[in-house]
Order: C-alpha cells, then structure tokens, then sequence
C-alpha cells in the first residue's frame, strides 16, 4: 500500500522554554555559581550593615535602673512607658541609620547587580544562539543595564513612599476629631495602595525583562525597555505559563524546606546550642541556594522565549492524517481467454483456455 510520508511526518516541535531552562541550568553550572556568588555578596554585606546599625542604636540608647525595672514587669503600659523614655531624643538617630543603611544597601545592588547581570546575560544569550545554530557576539552593555537597575531601586523607593503616602492620606480622611474608623482606614488604604503597587509592578517587570534585549542587540535604556514592552505583548501567554510553574516550584519548595528547617530545634535538648545554630544556616542556605538555581532557570527560560521570537517554526499546511493510496494498474490480460471466460460463465461450462481440437467420436450404427 503506497502512503504519503508527507501526510504523516511532520516537523518535531521545539522543546519547551521552562525545560531548555533547566538544561540550559545543568549545561552552564558557572552561571549558577556567579548568580549564587553575587546574592550571597550582597546578602552577607546587607547582614552586617543592618548589625552594625543595630548595636549602633542600641549603643546610643540608654537604659537606666528604673526603665529596667518597668521592662521586668511585663505590663505593656509600663513597658511602653520605659520604651519611650528610654528612646527620647534617639528618633533622630535612628532615622540617619536608618538612611545609611538603606542608601548603602541600594548603591550596593546596583553595582553588583549591573555587573552580575550583565556577564550572566551574556552567557545564556549565546548559548540560545548556539542551540539554533547561530553565532552571536555580545557586548556588556553596563550603561544600559546600569540605567535598568538604577529606575528599578527608583521604583522600590517610590513603592514605599506610596505606601507611607497611602497610609497618610486615609488617615486624614477617615479621622474624625478623636474618632478613628479602622474598617473605612483599612479599605481606602489598601484600594490606594494596592493602585500604586500594580503599576509600579508593571514597570518592575518591563524593566525587569529589558537586559535580555540591551545585552543581545546592545540596546539603549530606552529602546531595550520599549522592546521588552512589545515582547511582553506578543509572548504574554508564554511569560504567564513559564512564570507560573516556576512560582509552583517555588511555593513546594518553601513549604518543604519551611518544615525541615525547625528540625534541628527538636534537638536543641540534646545537641549544643551552636550546633542547632549551625544546622539552622546550612539548611538556610541550602534553600537560597535552591531559590537561585530556579531563578537561572526562570531567567534562561526567559531567554528562550526572546530567542524563539527570532527563530520561528514553519508554517505547515493542514494534512490529513489518513490519505487513501492511489488506484493501482491493473495487468492487462489477453482479450480471448477474457472473452471465453465469460462465455463460458454464461452457459455453465467451464472455460477452455487453449485452441485444442475437439476428438471426433464415431457415430453410432443402427442395429447396435
């Protein structure tokens, strides 16, 4: 039976972006080593920061005999008491901390970020290419993705003074002399802020999505952001599903290591303190480690996405999926034997396929 090999074979489909981020994870283990170094960096110099910024404060702060006392009584008016006498004076302070700390952590996040980003943009870009076949050379491009990361602490910034702003503004409203009506606080705060988070989450994301555009056509600011706008648009679909089973991932994986990281305090009667201490911080990290291994995956994922947009599959018209064979020839057979074939089948004897001369039988004599 002759079959059209068209009608059943077919191009094979590309695999999938959220499984090419995991190989791509297992093929380039550097990218998960930087990505961990510089997270890890900029945690453990944020960790110290807000320590010396603490003992710092507390330092300043002055605790005498008496405020002792009210503090050992555990009654919250006496306590709220010794807490304000003992940070009178100090609010001042605690605000300047409070802006080092933050200023430094926000510098900080953008230098590293800016480097890290770019360097690791770069290897899975090219490694995009070299899985379509295609040579590709990037350029860091750190003034554009110092611009992308600038307007995103930018944005963080202006989330938390939408959030005070917020909060002010529904007070003023919902205040009536001595009267406070928490239930009307609560609403018009949240419709207020929850306004201003969507938005500043829409151009999180934006520019969140631009360095794979500034790194892979050494885009602008502008124009790499005005791409991931558009690329945004064409692939949300895509975007929404890949960022989807990665929050899935995401949301075990904290559930599980959020179980296991309070068993080393069913030890603790057993085992020194420093050892629980230690146990608690190596499961800690275990889980930021796991985190980070998810986000490279979630990020070449992303760039897989950006590089199928340049790659596009063929364009195959609809076959069906059985196609009948084609009549075959029939052998042509002598037209006499057809002729006494059917001749014969009319009169019920059988035919005779060859010219053979009839025996003569001798006729009968009378008498016999």
């Amino acid at each position: 039976m002759n079959t059209n090999s068209s009608s059943i074979l077919s191009p094979m489909p590309r695999p999938s972006a959220f499984g090419r981020g995991f190989r791509t994870l297992r093929r380039e283990p550097a990218v998960l080593a930087a990505e961990i170094g510089w997270r890890w960096l900029f945690g453990g110099i944020a960790t110290a920061l807000l320590l010396w910024a603490t003992l710092s404060f507390l330092h300043a702060v002055d605790v005498s005999r008496s405020n002792q006392f009210l503090l050992g009584t555990l009654n919250p008016e006496l306590m709220s008491y010794a807490l304000r006498d003992m940070f009178h004076g100090k609010w001042w302070m605690f605000a300047r901390l409070t802006a080092i700390v933050s200023i430094s952590l926000s510098l900080l996040w953008i230098i590293t970020a800016t480097i890290a980003r770019s360097v690791t943009t770069r290897v899975l870009v090219e490694r995009a290419a070299e899985d379509y076949e295609t040579e590709r050379e990037t350029a860091p491009n750190l003034g554009a993705i110092f611009g992308i990361q600038f307007v995103r602490i930018a944005l963080l910034w202006i989330g938390l003074a939408a959030y005070f702003l917020s909060s002010l503004i529904a007070a003023r409203l919902t205040v009536r002399g001595s009267e406070t009506h928490t239930g009307a606080f609560l609403v018009l705060f949240l419709c207020m802020f929850s306004v201003a988070a969507i938005v500043l989450s829409f151009f999180n994301w934006i520019l969140f999505l631009a360095p794979i555009f500034a790194i892979r056509d050494s885009l602008s600011f502008t124009s790499a952001t005005i791409e991931a706008w558009q690329f945004s648009r064409a692939r949300a679909g895509s975007l929404f599903g890949l960022n989807l089973a990665h929050a899935g991932f995401r949301l075990v994986w904290l559930v599980f290591m959020s179980g296991v990281i309070f068993v080393p305090f069913g030890f603790a009667r057993i085992l020194p303190k420093s050892v629980v201490l230690l146990a608690t911080v190596v499961l800690s990290l275990v889980y930021f480690a796991v985190a980070d291994a998810l986000f490279v995956a979630r990020w070449a994922g992303f760039i897989e996405i950006a590089e199928q947009e340049l790659h596009p599959e063929p364009e195959v018209p609809p076959q069906p999926f059985y196609q009948p064979p084609a009549p075959q020839e029939t052998m042509p057979q002598d037209a006499e034997i057809e002729a006494a074939t059917f001749e014969g089948a009319q009169i019920g004897a059988d035919p005779e396929p060859f010219d053979v001369e009839p025996t003569s039988v001798p006729p009968e004599t009378p008498g016999n």
